[in-house]
């Protein structure tokens, strides 16, 4: 039977809904803990020790677990430091106090320290490992790890790899089912390292270039949202026949009603409707809690940058729904024109090995399933463009 992995959003009213469910366990993080994560500090919801603890026992009352976030892919070489060290191992002290037993972790070193200094800690290797082969996975258990997230970003629809490395190790694989990730991204290894640098780091200004690009290159391209190795509702059942039955579901923050929206289509294999509510980690009809004066906090930096360009920025964070509600989508996935045996256009392909251009599939189905509002593309593709030039040209920075 499948179980799921469900991002945190803290919010204590939504606990007792998920216990209905087959959610394993929750995960997240505290904004800033001076370890390093896998988001910048922006996109973390607020929470103080006494909610962490508080929401920890709210879990553990509907028997759901939670796993903590160490899964930062960079950590600027202070884990070489005494004063790294004495940080981490104050706060693993404290996580077990709160009742924490399960982490996630992206680097050797720190999956090393942790099973020998919390042996009672079960440890998950996270995305940013890129753990996409056998010999890496291997690699893993190996060192310890109890389970590894693979890389699904890119292998969800590599039925073979998939398979080869479910037979190569015993330990638990997990597999993200709801991203929009562009498969065997060229930005990637940039991308979660600025991540990790920005999710304590609130002094310095953190432009989120590779969502920018890769947000507009789905704008330009539809066919991407197909291209994204997702996982349907539907489909749960091949992966579950391949040995992997517990699925990572996104995102960090977003609103209870979407959380509750993804886990029961997941957990009743079914979902009729826009599939980019499953997907996105935006454009909701209702609020994301933030910290207060979050643009001031985060992004007015007038001695890193003239704050007065940033403009376009923040209008695509409106455009987009990710400062105030949307009344609804302007992207629409629909389910119903994904063919039923949609999974079975890639067991022949290898889609690694192929130029898009000379196949077509997705394409195709892109073009009878995937519609954006004409206003909305251009309203925010202008944004883009306006955003892309003042960086690019070195307007930003009045240089």
């Amino acid at each position: 039977m499948a179980k799921f992995s469900l991002a945190a959003n803290y919010d204590p009213e939504l606990v007792p809904a998920l216990a209905a469910y087959p959610v394993d366990e929750v995960y997240g993080k505290f904004p800033g803990d001076g370890v390093s994560g896998g988001r910048p500090r922006y996109l973390a919801t607020p929470l103080s020790e006494a909610d962490l603890r508080d929401y920890i026992r709210l879990l553990d009352h509907h028997g759901i677990a939670f796993n903590y976030l160490l899964n930062g892919s960079c950590f600027g070489n202070r884990e070489w430091t005494r004063p790294w060290q004495k940080r981490v191992m104050a706060l693993l002290t404290k996580l077990g106090e709160l009742g924490v037993r399960r982490v996630t972790i992206s680097t050797p070193f720190l999956l090393e320290l942790v099973k020998r200094r919390f042996p009672e800690f079960n440890v998950r290797v996270g995305i940013y490992a890129q753990v996409d082969t056998p010999r890496r996975a291997r690699f893993w258990e190996e060192l310890g790890a109890d389970a590894i997230t693979l890389e699904s970003f890119s292998i969800n629809r590599d039925f073979r790899r998939l398979a080869a490395i479910r037979q190569s190790v015993r330990c638990g694989l997990q597999l993200i089912a709801n991203h929009v990730c562009i498969p065997n991204c060229p930005m990637q290894t940039y991308h979660q390292n600025g991540f990790a640098h920005a999710s304590d780091d609130t002094g310095t200004l953190f432009i989120d270039y590779c969502f920018l690009r890769c947000s507009r290159l789905r704008l330009t391209d539809p066919s991407q949202f197909i291209k994204a190795a997702w996982i349907r509702p539907e489909d749960l059942a091949v992966y579950e026949a391949m040995g992997y039955t517990t699925f990572k579901l996104l995102e960090r923050g977003i609103p209870s009603a979407e959380l509750l929206r993804r886990v029961k289509a997941y957990s009743e294999r079914r979902f009729a409707g826009n599939l980019a509510e499953l997907l996105l980690p935006y454009g909701f009809n209702e609020p994301v809690r933030k910290e207060s004066l979050w643009t001031l906090r985060h992004f007015w930096k007038p001695r890193q940058v003239n704050p007065l360009r940033l403009s376009p920025l923040l209008d695509l964070a409106r455009l987009q729904g990710m400062l105030s509600p949307l009344p609804e989508s302007p992207i629409l996935i629909d389910s119903e024109q994904i063919p039923d045996d949609f999974l079975d256009g890639f067991r022949n392909r290898d889609c690694t090995s192929m130029d898009c251009r000379a196949c077509g599939y997705c394409e195709q189905i892109a073009a009878q399933s995937v519609s954006i509002s004409p206003e909305y593309r251009s309203a925010v593709l202008k944004k883009y463009a306006e955003m892309d030039d003042s960086m690019i040209t070195g307007g930003l920075w009045n240089v």
